[in-house]
């Protein structure tokens, strides 16, 4: 029996352990100060995202499944949805961090 994909195995295998990955692979991805850009994006992220992801689902232009979160929502989403915004972009984030290294 597969068991049900929930968000919470899904930002673990597809979000973090690919952080995971890239933090212990590459430890120095923010060192140097590159963690305050980071948490300039972070704050970026979640000024912009937290007001339209909100919008929409109060718009019902999507929803999620409850049965398949935690059951904790903050406004209109739950609490999976804001932990996918800061993990992927920092993701990304380590990811360009780490191909602008290579290049300089």
């Amino acid at each position: 029996m597969i068991p049900m994909l929930t968000y919470a195995r899904f930002l673990g295998l597809f979000v973090c352990v690919p952080l995971a990955l890239t933090f212990a692979f590459f430890p120095r991805v923010l060192a140097g100060g590159r963690w305050l850009a980071m948490l300039v994006l972070l704050t970026i992220v979640y000024a912009t995202t937290t007001l339209w992801d909100n919008a929409a689902v109060a718009m019902g232009f999507w929803e999620f499944d409850m049965q398949r979160t935690w059951g904790i929502k903050i406004w209109y989403l739950p609490l999976e949805e804001y932990l996918f915004f800061g993990l992927q972009s920092l993701l990304v984030g380590a990811w360009v961090l780490r191909r602008l290294e290579r290049v300089r």
